[in-house]
């Protein structure tokens, strides 16, 4: 029995080593105000908050060497009515007559279930994220400055960061043990509240800072182990959600009193096992040359293509790099174009990710694919000189997302 048991507990831990790789989605989950912040008495920006919040992504490998940095902002919640409908209405407050509902004051909350961001993680790799909310006024805004700071710094946060969390194993009431303030790590506050921090004058800052300005901001550090305890675990808001509390009145900033929470709401998808003296059976489906270990995935990036035309001279491999914005670079990005005006996706190490269908009429490329987890993504693209330069995005918009690049190799 005891042999057995030895046996099971081997195999277990084999499991877990094995599988350290994966797929991992962060989802932006909401916010709660436990006490709103400081105001004008006028509301010219709104009634009560008005917030957005920003999260930064650093993804390293297991000593620490960062391999991509990330940002992304989510869109103004508050005070929607008037001259503010492009915001989105959250929050109790109410004008003079108790009508025009909106805008956030101490007890009102927020769900939602925004994904953020999409990774792939080898073995033994660090995701490290800084959640931040931002106090938003129209007239001035710190968070470039905040975020370009921030970027300076991602290799020596995750160079520290990675030899602390390496050794936690989470236990499951315990996710306070994976969030640091990056002083902890031996970096040095920011001042990123502008005239806000120092005058005390209207302007967008930070939540969570000082009373002159200073600012600490949290940053979580998960490993895939502690992942998969962190997404079988209830820490008050259902399985794989947990907070991050910034603190104003706990800091001593009883003049801008800020408190909230924000809620990630993580998910995660071990990659395959392979046993370990096996051989592949075969060869990667597009017979692709050794690309670098890691490449990052992001939801963003998921994008598509759709029906058909045979025989047609675009049909082969294409390989290239895809970017958010106005940028085509940055991110492995490659597909094949069958004959039968059949799509499929490709990861850097020739692993098929989606699949689809596409049209090539006139030099003009239009397609739409389907990950195998679900999501959608749809292109364009001109052809030019052996080259495809196009634009992507979620859904049937094919230019939402950004642009991107590819050449055939065969």
């Amino acid at each position: 029995m005891k042999k057995c048991m030895l046996i099971l507990s081997l195999l277990l831990i084999q499991h877990l080593t094995q599988a350290q790789a994966g797929r991992i989605r962060v989802y932006f989950a909401g916010f709660e105000c436990y006490r709103e912040t400081w105001d004008d008495i006028l509301h010219l920006d709104g009634k009560g908050d008005e917030v957005y919040f920003n999260f930064g992504f650093s993804l390293a490998d297991r000593n620490g060497n960062s391999k991509f940095k990330y940002e992304k902002r989510t869109a103004v919640y508050g005070d929607a009515t008037g001259p503010f409908s492009n915001r989105i209405s959250v929050g109790s407050c109410t004008d003079l007559f108790g009508g025009a509902k909106g805008g956030i004051k101490a007890g009102d909350t927020y769900r939602c279930n925004e994904l953020i961001g999409e990774y792939d993680m080898a073995d033994g790799d660090l995701l490290a994220i800084i959640p931040t909310g931002w106090e938003y006024d129209p007239v001035a805004d710190d968070l470039n400055s905040f975020t370009t700071t921030v970027g300076n710094m991602y290799t020596i946060l995750t160079q520290r960061l990675a030899p602390i969390v390496n050794k936690i194993r989470l236990v499951t009431d315990r996710i306070s043990s994976l969030i640091f303030p990056i002083t902890d790590l031996g970096l040095s506050k920011i001042n990123a509240g502008g005239l806000q921090g120092e005058l005390g004058k209207a302007g967008t800052r930070p939540i969570g800072m000082e009373k002159y300005g200073n600012f600490t901001p949290q940053v979580a550090g998960l490993t895939a182990p502690n992942i998969l305890t962190l997404i079988n675990s209830n820490y008050g808001y259902g399985n794989g959600i947990f907070a991050i509390k910034y603190d104003e009145v706990a800091l001593g900033n009883t003049r801008d009193h800020g408190i909230y929470n924000i809620l990630l709401r993580i998910e995660f998808t071990p990659a395959p096992t392979v046993p370990v003296n096996t051989p592949p059976s075969t060869a990667p489906v597009n017979n692709s040359p050794a690309t670098p270990a890691f490449i990052p995935s992001f939801s963003s990036k998921r994008k598509g293509i759709a029906i058909l035309n045979n025989n047609m001279p675009i049909a082969g491999t294409w390989k290239g790099t895809w970017g958010n914005g106005n940028s085509n670079t940055g991110y492995f990005y490659s597909f094949r174009l069958n004959n039968d005006g059949s799509l499929e996706l490709f990861d850097n190490q020739g692993n098929k990710t989606a699949v689809g269908t596409y049209q090539f009429n006139n030099n003009q490329l239009t397609g739409t694919y389907k990950y195998t987890n679900g999501g959608t993504f749809s292109v364009k693209a001109t052809l030019s000189n052996n080259q495809l330069d196009g634009s992507w995005g979620a859904g049937t918009s094919s230019d939402s997302g950004g642009k991107w690049i590819m050449s055939k190799v065969n």
